[in-house]
C-alpha cells in the first residue's frame, strides 16, 4: 500500500480548497449553471447544460456559452499549479454547434509552463463525444495571492 507524503498531502489539500473556490466563488459560472467537476495539477475538466436561454438565432448554443466553459475549465488548470494564475489571451476555433439540452464538458492541459507564463490546450465537446471547440489559452502566475 501506498502512503501518501505529506507534499501529496498538502498538494491535495491545495487541489481541494482551488476545485472549491472555483465552484463557490466564481459567481459568473455559478449564475449560468457551470461547474467544475474535476481537477489535478495541470488538468480541469467542466460541464455545463445548455438551455433554451443559451441558443443564438440560429437556436446553437451561444459561442459566449462554449467560450465561457473552455475558460473555465482553463481558469482552473492553470490555478491548479500551486500559483494564482490569470489569462492572458484565449484563441478559440467552433467547429460544430451545440443545441438546447446538449450537456457540455471543457477539458483544459497545462502544456507549457515558464516561471511566469502558461499554456493551456482545452476542448469542448458534447454528450455524445462531438467536437465543438478547442483552442489554447495562455496564462500567467500573479504574484502573491490574489
Amino acid at each position: 500500500m501506498h502512503k501518501r507524503t505529506s507534499l501529496e498531502e498538502t498538494q491535495q489539500s491545495a487541489l481541494e480548497r482551488i476545485f472549491n473556490q472555483i465552484n463557490s466563488e466564481d459567481t459568473f459560472s455559478k449564475r449560468i449553471g457551470m461547474s467544475l467537476v474535476e481537477l489535478q495539477s495541470g488538468f480541469a475538466r467542466a460541464t455545463l447544460s445548455v438551455t433554451d436561454a443559451m441558443v443564438n438565432i440560429y437556436k446553437m448554443a451561444h459561442g459566449g456559452v462554449i467560450f465561457s466553459l473552455a475558460d473555465l475549465a482553463c481558469e482552473a488548470a492553470g490555478n491548479s499549479l500551486g500559483e494564482p494564475a490569470v489569462a492572458l489571451q484565449l484563441n478559440i476555433h467552433f467547429l460544430a454547434p451545440g443545441k438546447s439540452d446538449d450537456l457540455l464538458e471543457a477539458t483544459a492541459r497545462v502544456t507549457k509552463r515558464s516561471t511566469r507564463i502558461g499554456l493551456i490546450e482545452f476542448e469542448v465537446k458534447n454528450q455524445e463525444g462531438n467536437l465543438l471547440a478547442k483552442g489554447e489559452q495562455v496564462f500567467y502566475f500573479k504574484k502573491g495571492n490574489k
